[in-house]
């Protein structure tokens, strides 16, 4: 059966304290707040102009009403992707503190997670931060500036989530990240067919003329392999040896408590976590 996501939203804000109801009215999904604050939200399954966008927050802070939206993964650039995003995903990254919030079913599971835009030059850097789960509703006003499209003072209301992409942590593995999409990007230019030995690319047959590929039929080594490798892992170890390959690593070179010296420590220990980072995010634990 196709899960309904309005609903099951709405089983998740009733489930916090602040949230009286929560229930699907036409466009909006309706939240009623022991407070009495009312909040919309709008779930955008489809590209929405900024004006758009502009007017619903500007209808609803008139009467008083914070206004949320979550719009579809499906219509937001893949992670790592440097592009400039359309004005009403724009308008949406500055209503929300400098991301969005997006929403997909994976195996029946409704998940909703987040996405901000680094400004790259005149293009902007995709990056997906941690699903998040539904613990708070706060309603404020906010005063945007810019872009011109979105320039007011409107209400708000979102999920209280922290800046994700200001923490260390996530950066070291959004660095290893961008190292690992510019590899495979190397990796298809530089691509050749691996075949058995002997095998003769120009003549199609064996022992004909021409260059012949390499003889071994080994493939080479992929970063996840390094990356297993860098932990003292062997290739395709399972998620719990890895977390507790990284946990036994850290403790031995973090700067704070290890016994090697400081640059030295520093040094392997952000090997240690690149790798880690690159395994989580690559195998999604």
């Amino acid at each position: 059966m196709k899960v309904d996501f309005k609903r099951w939203l709405c089983d998740q804000l009733v489930a916090i304290d602040s949230v009286r109801s929560a229930k699907v009215q036409g466009d909006h999904i309706d939240i009623q707040t022991w407070s009495g604050v009312v909040i919309y939200a709008y779930i955008l399954d489809e590209p929405t102009k900024a004006r758009t966008i502009k007017r619903i927050v500007q209808e609803n802070t008139r009467v008083g009403i914070g206004t949320l939206f979550i719009v579809s993964a499906a219509i937001v650039p893949d992670a790592g992707a440097q592009v400039e995003p359309d004005e009403g995903l724009l308008a949406l990254h500055a209503l929300f503190k400098d991301k969005l919030y997006t929403y997909r079913i994976e195996d029946d599971t409704p998940k909703i997670g987040q996405v901000h835009f680094k400004a790259r030059g005149e293009l902007r850097e995709v990056w997906y931060g941690p699903d998040l789960t539904i613990r708070h509703l706060p309603s404020f006003r906010i005063w945007i500036n810019t872009p011109q499209s979105i320039k007011g003072n409107w209400m708000i209301a979102n999920f209280g989530t922290d800046a994700f992409w200001k923490q260390a942590d996530y950066t070291i593995g959004r660095d290893a990240f961008r190292e690992h999409l510019q590899h495979r990007a190397e990796d298809r230019a530089n691509f050749r067919f691996w075949t058995k030995p002997g095998w003769n690319s120009a003549s199609g047959a064996n022992g004909g003329s021409g260059s012949a590929p390499p003889t071994s039929s080994s493939p080479p080594e992929t970063e996840l392999d390094r990356s297993y490798r860098q932990l003292g892992l062997p290739s395709g170890a399972s998620d719990d040896e890895v977390k507790a390959a990284f946990r036994r690593l850290a403790r031995e070179y973090h700067p704070d408590v290890s016994d090697l010296p400081k640059a030295e420590a520093e040094t392997l220990f952000n090997k240690v976590y690149e790798a880690y980072a690159f395994i989580k995010s690559t195998n999604g634990f």
